[in-house]
């Protein structure tokens, strides 16, 4: 039978360096766009008495610390805390909240959207020449500069590089970021989010939908955090 020590250690320190800190009283906002569930006691295997959409605030009044995981994938978990709200009696998983200034809307095809990026603070246009075994090309950069990321837009002969570099965010929130981000609409208004695929060493690799091809999460030093991908037409 395979054993899971190794792998909980690994998830253990990820935590460590990019997990969650809350403390009680801090106000909290449900950041994963298929909604946070409300438990009857602070475990997954208790009773759901209701559901937050994402948007929700709540205010923390209790923490109960736990080694809980919450499975994305095999191999694959977000870890968090239980958290006991004010006037709501049952407990939501940690991993499904956060306390940055979380902006909600709507993306054109009607899908709940978030942004932890922050405000956006400076923008920038560029045009490299690139050497490749092929010859020289043009490659179209656009960078913008927001308060807790960088995003970077890549365009050369009909193909697209998408790498947004996080600062100052836990896992937990770039991984729903992505979800955001990445996921779609499907029929019947039925969400789809990236599948896991494998992680490998600092990188979590998903499938992407349509075109996106290669999509990743990598985990740096100094609490840094890489989502990316490219498309081609």
């Amino acid at each position: 039978m395979k054993s899971f020590l190794p792998i909980l250690l690994v998830l253990l320190f990820i935590n460590s360096i990019f997990g969650q800190n809350f403390k009680v009283k801090t106000e909290l906002c449900v950041i994963n766009v298929l909604g946070a569930k409300v438990y009857e006691k602070p475990n997954f295997k208790s009773n759901i008495i209701t559901e937050l959409k994402a948007g929700e605030s709540l205010i923390i009044e209790d923490i109960i610390q736990s080694n809980d995981q919450l499975e994305m994938g095999e191999e694959f978990s977000l870890t968090g805390d239980w958290i006991k709200p004010k006037n709501i009696n049952g407990f939501v998983f940690s991993s499904n909240l956060s306390d940055k200034n979380v902006e909600i809307g709507k993306s054109y095809k009607g899908q709940t959207h978030i942004n932890l990026l922050g405000k956006l603070i400076d923008q920038k246009e560029q045009e490299k020449l690139i050497n490749s075994k092929d010859g020289e090309f043009h490659k179209f950069y656009k960078y913008k500069y927001y308060e807790n990321g960088t995003y970077t837009y890549g365009a050369w002969d009909s193909c697209f590089d998408h790498i947004t570099e996080y600062k100052n965010l836990t896992l937990n929130e770039v991984y729903h970021q992505m979800v955001s981000d990445y996921g779609a609409l499907m029929n019947e208004n039925e969400f789809w989010k990236p599948i896991f695929q494998e992680k490998i060493g600092n990188i979590i690799r998903f499938e992407g939908e349509g075109a996106t091809e290669d999509l990743r999460i990598e985990l740096l030093d100094k609490r840094t955090i890489i989502v990316s991908s490219y498309d081609c037409t």
